[in-house]
């Protein structure tokens, strides 16, 4: 008969790999816990604003359109106030120009036809040799003038402005203080200098050339041209030789 001997040892060692193998066993309970704690932490996230304004100019250069209106004397409209209001309507009209010459309905001297006469020769000047096309002419009757004659201009013009939100220049420039300026946007000095460099302003409105003689559109017919695969007639003249 054989007697079973206990080894303490060897129960402690049993017991101890048991309680390891049931501590790796992962609780359903505290799965599910976890996973919803990161389902709400992202749609937390999600409702938070964590939008930051930009410190950057986002906005275009303004082009705003104003009346321009001149009144002046018949008498002071000579070449060359014609050669500077055909150069400004160049470069800042967006409209037709209408020129009106007033006349004295109970006036000998400031007759209809002297104000017709007039206003014929200045329109006259500046279609043929300013090439002021689009100019709309006529007379106006304005009784009590004091016998003179005056030149009435209108039409719409265009300028230039700095971008929407942009309250000044960079601190330094154009004596602004140097100090903290935290409402400027980066962006709007430059934006500023192009509105004063732009010969016209209707060129920022993004509207197409109707001109077939500027440089772009010259270059632009070139290029269909050889696109469109026609074959370029030959050249006459004398050649070098019989080939």
């Amino acid at each position: 008969m054989t007697r079973s001997t206990y080894d303490k040892s060897t129960a402690d060692d049993q017991i101890r790999k048991t309680s390891n193998i049931r501590g790796k066993r992962k609780n359903p309970f505290r799965c599910l816990v976890k996973a919803c704690v990161a389902v709400l932490s992202i749609g937390l996230s999600g409702c938070m604003d964590l939008y930051e304004p930009s410190t950057i100019n986002e906005n275009p250069i303004q082009v705003k359109e104003e009346a321009f209106l001149q009144d002046v004397p018949v008498v002071d409209v000579d070449e060359e106030y014609i050669r500077v209001l055909a150069h400004h309507y160049k470069r800042y009209g967006s409209s037709s120009m209408d020129i009106l010459v007033t006349y004295d309905p109970h006036s000998k001297d400031n007759t209809a036809m002297n104000a017709t006469n007039k206003v014929a020769d200045i329109a006259g000047i500046l279609r043929d040799i300013y090439d002021v096309k689009n100019v709309k002419a006529g007379i106006m009757p304005i009784s009590s003038q004091n016998e003179a004659p005056r030149l009435l201009v209108s039409y719409d013009s265009l300028s230039a402005h700095a971008p929407r939100g942009c309250d000044g220049m960079l601190p330094g420039l154009e004596g602004r203080p140097m100090e903290d300026d935290s409402r400027y946007k980066l962006g709007c000095s430059i934006a500023t200098f192009k509105t004063r460099q732009v010969a016209r302003p209707a060129d920022l409105t993004g509207h197409g050339v109707d001109n077939p003689n500027t440089e772009g559109r010259s270059a632009s017919n070139i290029v269909d041209y050889y696109r469109s695969g026609a074959q370029n007639e030959a050249l006459g003249g004398e050649t070098a030789s019989e080939d």
